[in-house]
């Protein structure tokens, strides 16, 4: 029966430990920009869904918010331009494209 308790256990660990940094980047991303962007950007207000910047466009408009009071934490930025250019990057524009 003490099996069947460490078995999950071992399982997530196993997970934990063979998952890629590049997708633990990534959900720190999407953490940061929930925390941070989610107050004003919702899919019903002022959504982000039909914007395609690049990483540099990105920065200058998360700088502008920065003006209007919004915090990203400390070294936290790069994650989450990381996370915008790789769901709303100027890549995603062909992608609506085609869907039309």
């Amino acid at each position: 029966m003490r099996i069947h308790r460490t078995l999950p256990f071992l399982c997530s660990t196993l997970f934990v430990l063979t998952t890629p940094q590049t997708t633990l980047a990534a959900d720190e991303g999407a953490k940061t920009f929930e925390e941070v962007c989610t107050q004003c950007h919702t899919p019903k207000r002022q959504p982000l869904d039909n914007k395609h910047l690049t990483r540099e466009q990105w920065n200058e408009a998360i700088e502008r918010m920065k003006g209007y009071g919004s915090e990203v934490p400390k070294g936290k930025m790069a994650e989450m331009l990381d996370y915008l250019v790789r769901t709303n990057g100027p890549a995603g524009a062909a992608t609506d494209a085609a869907k039309k």
